[in-house]
């Protein structure tokens, strides 16, 4: 991607938030036409910056839709390294319309034994920029020195060396800002606007927040713990 382009790119990314559109297997939400719609809405609805989302035909989808920049990533697996997780998958994601590949970064193994080089290597090749996902600071210093144009703090928590906090871990937001020469996202656990507004102030280029907006099941659980089980008797 030619530099112009990739500065402007990033620019509209920037002190914004990016609504991470997906839904989990089973969910009656798991359809293309679904993501496409919900992408509409919050970038219709609000001065969204971005929005990530899963999926090749769910890309698909929501790149005809929006105006916004689109972060791609294709889940494959469940387990280990599964975002994104070879230089094919981000070929894929790429083709279907994402300006941004997103892919895991961490020190796991990768499925099919090739280096995480590689696979920045095909984004670029492909004329997008990537995101890496990580978990530490050092994962996140790595990724950079191999060419990442983003760093995300996605997996922190998720790893089993990494912080397992209830919250984002704004604490690696500050490290990898204060290391990192590219732009670093908050990503991770970010249920409300004052957290996703501490991210920014903690060095955030972006903020990404998914099931907190986009989950339906998830934000109604949360209503209905609030509330007594049984109904209160009147007297």
């Amino acid at each position: 991607m030619p530099a112009a382009r990739a500065d402007a790119l990033l620019r509209r990314l920037r002190g914004g938030l990016v609504v991470s559109c997906q839904a989990p297997p089973g969910d009656p939400l798991r359809a293309p036409a679904h993501m496409a719609a919900v992408a509409a809405s919050v970038t219709a609805g609000a001065p969204v910056a971005g929005v990530r989302v899963q999926g090749v035909e769910d890309i698909r989808a929501v790149r005809a839709v929006v105006d916004q920049p689109v972060i791609g990533l294709w889940k494959d697996g469940a387990e280990g390294v599964y975002i994104t997780p070879t230089a094919r998958h981000a070929r894929a994601v790429a083709e279907a319309g994402a300006e941004i590949v997103a892919a895991d970064a961490t020190s796991r193994p990768r499925p099919d034994g090739r280096p995480l080089r590689e696979t920045i290597e095909a984004v670029h090749g492909m004329g997008r920029l990537f995101m890496a996902d990580v978990s530490t600071l050092d994962e996140g210093v790595r990724a950079a020195a191999l060419g990442a144009d983003l760093v995300s703090t996605t997996l922190s928590g998720y790893t089993p060396y990494s912080r397992n906090l209830p919250g984002p871990d704004l604490e690696l937001v500050r490290e990898l800002s204060g290391r990192l020469d590219v732009p670093v996202c908050a990503e991770g656990r970010v249920r409300t606007p004052q957290e996703a507004r501490a991210a920014v102030e903690a060095g955030a280029w972006a903020v990404v927040v998914g099931g907190a907006i986009t989950a339906p099941a998830a934000i109604a659980s949360r209503f209905a713990a609030a509330l007594p089980r049984e109904p209160a008797e009147h007297g």
